[in-house]
C-alpha cells in the first residue's frame, strides 16, 4: 500500500516498480506461445533498464518543477506558480516516456543488431539492418508457424521489443496519473496466448492485476503541495488511507482467488480446457513449413506421433514424402513451383510423374494418420496406387496428392509401391536428353557468389561421365568429405549468399544440405529439387514403425530421363541412416533391408500448441532432440554494468529521499491549516467531515467554548478567521495573493500558541 499524499519521490519510485512487474509477468505470459528461453532474461533486464531511465528523468523533472513552485509560491506567485508546475508535470510524462523510448531503442540494436548474436554497446546504421532483417524473419516464422515457436534470435527480438513498447505505454500512463488506463496495455501481451492458446498463466495474471491495483494507491492527482484540497487535509488522507487499504485488500483477494480458480480448474477434468475453447481451437496436430530457410538454425520438434505404418516384413520404404519445393531465392524457398494441376484418380492407378518407368511386383504399405494436418498426403518416392477415403486429387508434376479437407487423425489409407529398381548402372545409362522443358528446375538465384559457387561444384565434379557420377560427387562430398558436419545451430541469419557461406563454414543441418547440393546441381545444369517429407521412423514394437516431428526432412531429387526424380542424401549418416543402395555405387544394387532410422528433426514442423503426446522410450533412445535453442546470453560484463546502474539509482533515491528530508518546509496556507487542525485534534478538538472552511472559525469557537466555558478571545479568532480564508482562497479561487511564507509563519506560530494557552487549562 502506497500512501496517497506521499511526495514525488515515493510516487515515482512505486509506480515505477509496479509497472515494470506487471510488465515481466506479463511477458511471461508470452512462454505460452515461445518456448522459455534466454530471451526472458534480455526482457527483465531492458525493462529494468527502461523503467529506471524513465523514472530518474520523471523524477527529476518534478522535482524541479516542485521546487520552482514552491520559490514563486513563497514569492506571493501562488495560481502562476501552480500553473506552471501542473504544466511542467505534463512534459515531464512525455519528456520521461522519450528518454526511456531511446533506451529501449539503444538495447534493442545492441543486443539484436549485432553480427554475433552478442550485447554490442556500440551500434550504427549496420546494427539497424540486422534488426529489420531479423524483424522480417520473425514475421515469417510466425506467419508459417504454429505455436509455441522456438525462441530463435528473430523471434526472441520481437517479444523483447514488444514487452518493451507495451513498457513504454504503460509507464506513460502512470506517469501522467492515469493508473486506471494503465493496465490496458498489457492486453497486447496477452492476446497472443490467448486467442492461440486459450489461455494465460494464472501467477502472470494474479501479479499482474495486483500490481495494477496497487498502482491505484499511488496519488493520481496534482504535483505541487498545497495545491489541492486532499494532499494535506486530515480528514481527505484518512479517506485515502482507507481507500489505499480497500485498494491493496481487493489486490490480495484478485491474487488468492486467482490461485483458487486457477487449481480448482487445473484439477477438475470437466473444467480443464474450458477456458481456451471459448475463444480458441486449440490443435494438437504437426505440420510441415513449405518455406524452409538456410539461415534459420534448427529449433526444437515435436515428438507427436504424425504417422504410424506397417509393411511386409524386410521391406525398404525409404522416406514419406509430402510435398516436392522447386523455387529457390537464395535463402528460402517458396511454393510457386511448376504444377500440373489435379487430375482424379481411383485405386487402380499408378501414379508417378511423366516419364517414371515402374517394374517388378508392387508392396502394400497400410497408414494411420496420427497428429499431422495437411493438405498433402504422405507417400512413398516411388510410382503407387492409393486408396484412400476423401476427395484427393493428384499433381503430376508436383508428384503430391492433395485434398480440400487434408489428413485427419486417425483416418487410415493404404499404398500399393511399384519399384523402379534403381541402379547405379540404370542411372548411369539414361539418355543424355528428355529433361523437363521447364527452366524452373535449373534456376539458379543471382547472388553475389553465383560464380564461385559454380566453380566449387565443376571442383568437386572433376571429368565425371555421366549424370549420375556428378551427382554423386556431390553427395558424397557434404556427406563425408571436406570436413563437413551436421549442427543444428548453424546460424546463418545475415549472410548475404547462405548457400557458399554453408560451403565455406561446412556446418549446418539437412536444409543447408539439401538446397545446397540443389544449387550446386543446377549450376552443372542438372534438373533438380527438394523433397520435404519424412524419414522412416522407428519400430513401434508392434510390428510397424512410428513416425514422429522428430522425424521431419528434407532431401535433393534428381531428374534422370526416362527414369524419373531420384532422391540422394547429402547429409550426414549420422541423423539419416544409410545411403539407398542406388546412390551408393561401392554398395551395389543390393536393397536395405529395414527403413533408415531417423537421429533428429530436419525440416522446420510447426509444432501442437498442447501438450504432446509421450514418446515411446524404445523408439526415442538414443535420438537428439534437435533443439536448437541456443544458451546465447548477456555477456558478465552487462550484469556488472547492470549491477552498477542498479546500485547508482538506489543510491540516488536515497540521497534524494534524505535530501527531501532535510530541506526546509515551504510553508503555504494548506500547510499552515494543517498544523492548526493537528493541534487542534491533540487536544481532542476536531471538525466534522461536512464543516467548511467558512464554517471552521465558527465551529472551533463552540467546541472551546464547551471545553473551556469562556468564549474564544477575539484576536485568536480572527487569526484563525484569516487563516482559514486564506487555505479557502488557496483551493476554489481562480486568483489569489495568498500571503507570503513569513507572515504564514509568524500568523501560524501565533495561533497556535493562542489555541494551546486557552486549552491546555481545560484538560
Amino acid at each position: 500500500m502506497i500512501p496517497a499524499h506521499r511526495g514525488p519521490l515515493v510516487r515515482t519510485v512505486a509506480s515505477t516498480v509496479l509497472v515494470a512487474i506487471a510488465v515481466i509477468a506479463s511477458m511471461h505470459a508470452l512462454t505460452l506461445v515461445i518456448d522459455p528461453g534466454p530471451w526472458l532474461t534480455v526482457g527483465t533486464t531492458g525493462v529494468v533498464l527502461v523503467s529506471a531511465t524513465s523514472a530518474l528523468v520523471r523524477y527529476f523533472l518534478i522535482r524541479n518543477a516542485v521546487d520552482r513552485a514552491a520559490v514563486r509560491r513563497a514569492a506571493g506567485q501562488g495560481p502562476s506558480a501552480d500553473r506552471a508546475a501542473d504544466r511542467a508535470s505534463g512534459s515531464a510524462s512525455f519528456v520521461a516516456t522519450a528518454a526511456g523510448a531511446v533506451v529501449a531503442f539503444w538495447f534493442l540494436l545492441a543486443r539484436y543488431g549485432g553480427p554475433g548474436q552478442r550485447f554490442e554497446p556500440f551500434v550504427g546504421p549496420d546494427a539497424l539492418d540486422r534488426v529489420l532483417e531479423r524483424f522480417r524473419q520473425a514475421t515469417e516464422t510466425m506467419s508459417t508457424q504454429v505455436a509455441p515457436v522456438g525462441p530463435d534470435e528473430a523471434i526472441s527480438m520481437v517479444a523483447v521489443g514488444g514487452t518493451l513498447l507495451v513498457l513504454l505505454v504503460v509507464d506513460s500512463l502512470a506517469g501522467a496519473r492515469m493508473p486506471g488506463f494503465a493496465g490496458i496495455p498489457l492486453l497486447l501481451l496477452w492476446t497472443p496466448p490467448l486467442t492461440l492458446i486459450g489461455e494465460v498463466p494464472w501467477g502472470v495474471f494474479a501479479v499482474s492485476v495486483t500490481a495494477m491495483l496497487l498502482l491505484l494507491t499511488v496519488d493520481p492527482t496534482g504535483v505541487t503541495p498545497g495545491r489541492h484540497a486532499g494532499s494535506d487535509s486530515a480528514a481527505v488522507r484518512r479517506a485515502q488511507r482507507f481507500r489505499s487499504w480497500i485498494t491493496a485488500a481487493t489486490a490480495a483477494a484478485v491474487a488468492a482467488a486467482s490461485l483458487g480458480v486457477a487449481t480448482g480448474t487445473a484439477s477438475l477434468p470437466a473444467l480443464a480446457g474450458s477456458w481456451s475453447q471459448l475463444i480458441s481451437t486449440p490443435s494438437d496436430t504437426v505440420e510441415l513449413s513449405s518455406e524452409l530457410d538456410m539461415r534459420q538454425p534448427l529449433s526444437a520438434r515435436s515428438d507427436s506421433t504424425v504417422l504410424r505404418y506397417t509393411v511386409p516384413e524386410d521391406t525398404s520404404v525409404g522416406p514419406l514424402r509430402v510435398m516436392t519445393l522447386t523455387a529457390f531465392d537464395g535463402v528460402q524457398t517458396h511454393r510457386n513451383a511448376p504444377t500440373g494441376g489435379l487430375a482424379e484418380f481411383d485405386r487402380s492407378t499408378l501414379l508417378a510423374p511423366p516419364g517414371e518407368g515402374a517394374s517388378g511386383e508392387s508392396r502394400r504399405i497400410a497408414i494411420e494418420i496420427g497428429q499431422l494436418t495437411g493438405v498433402e498426403l504422405p507417400l512413398p518416392l516411388e510410382p503407387r496406387s492409393v486408396d484412400a477415403d476423401g476427395d484427393w486429387a493428384y499433381d503430376a508434376i508436383r508428384d503430391e496428392v492433395r485434398g480440400s479437407e487434408g489428413t485427419q487423425p486417425g483416418s487410415a489409407y493404404r499404398v500399393d509401391i511399384v519399384d523402379r529398381q534403381l541402379t547405379p548402372d540404370l542411372l548411369r545409362s539414361v539418355p543424355t536428353s528428355g529433361d523437363p522443358r521447364s527452366a524452373g528446375y535449373t534456376e539458379v538465384p543471382d547472388t553475389e557468389h553465383r560464380a564461385d559457387i559454380a566453380r566449387y561444384a565443376e571442383q568437386i565434379v572433376g571429368d565425371a561421365p555421366t549424370r549420375f557420377d556428378a551427382v554423386v560427387a556431390l553427395q558424397n562430398h557434404l556427406r563425408s568429405g571436406a570436413g563437413f558436419v551436421y549442427d543444428p545451430d548453424a546460424d546463418y541469419r545475415g549472410s548475404s549468399d547462405t548457400v557458399w557461406d554453408f560451403l565455406q563454414d561446412k556446418e549446418g543441418y539437412c536444409t543447408q544440405y539439401a538446397l545446397s547440393m540443389m544449387i550446386m546441381a543446377r549450376t552443372l545444369d542438372i534438373p533438380a529439387r527438394i523433397g520435404v517429407g519424412w524419414l522412416p521412423g522407428r519400430p513401434d514394437g508392434q510390428g510397424g514403425y512410428r513416425v514422429t516431428g522428430q522425424d521431419s526432412h528434407a532431401w535433393p531429387e534428381i531428374y534422370f530421363p526416362s527414369v524419373g526424380w531420384v532422391r540422394f542424401e547429402p547429409t550426414p549418416q549420422v541423423q539419416t541412416g544409410p545411403l539407398p543402395a542406388y546412390a551408393n555405387p561401392d554398395a551395389g544394387s543390393l536393397p536395405s533391408t529395414a527403413p533408415s532410422a531417423s537421429r533428429a528433426p530436419e525440416v522446420p514442423s510447426q509444432q501442437p500448441t498442447q501438450a504432446p503426446e509421450e514418446s515411446d522410450p524404445a523408439a526415442t533412445a538414443g535420438t537428439s532432440t534437435g533443439d536448437a535453442v541456443s544458451d546465447r546470453t548477456l555477456p558478465g560484463w552487462t550484469w556488472v554494468v547492470a549491477g552498477v546502474l542498479a546500485l547508482g539509482v538506489l543510491g540516488g533515491a536515497a540521497w534524494l529521499l534524505l535530501r527531501r528530508r532535510t530541506e526546509p518546509e515551504v510553508l503555504d496556507p494548506e500547510l499552515a491549516w494543517s498544523r492548526v487542525l493537528a493541534l487542534l485534534a491533540e487536544q481532542d478538538v476536531r471538525l466534522g467531515p461536512s464543516v467548511t472552511l467558512r464554517q471552521a472559525p465558527a465551529s472551533i469557537a463552540d467546541e472551546v467554548r464547551a471545553r473551556t466555558g469562556t468564549p474564544l478571545p477575539d484576536d485568536v479568532t480572527e487569526r484563525l478567521t484569516a487563516l482559514a480564508d486564506a487555505a479557502e482562497q488557496e483551493r476554489y479561487a481562480r486568483h489569489s495573493t495568498p500571503p507570503t511564507a513569513a507572515e504564514l509563519e509568524e500568523l501560524t506560530t501565533a495561533l497556535t500558541a493562542a489555541l494551546a494557552a486557552v486549552l491546555t487549562p481545560a484538560r
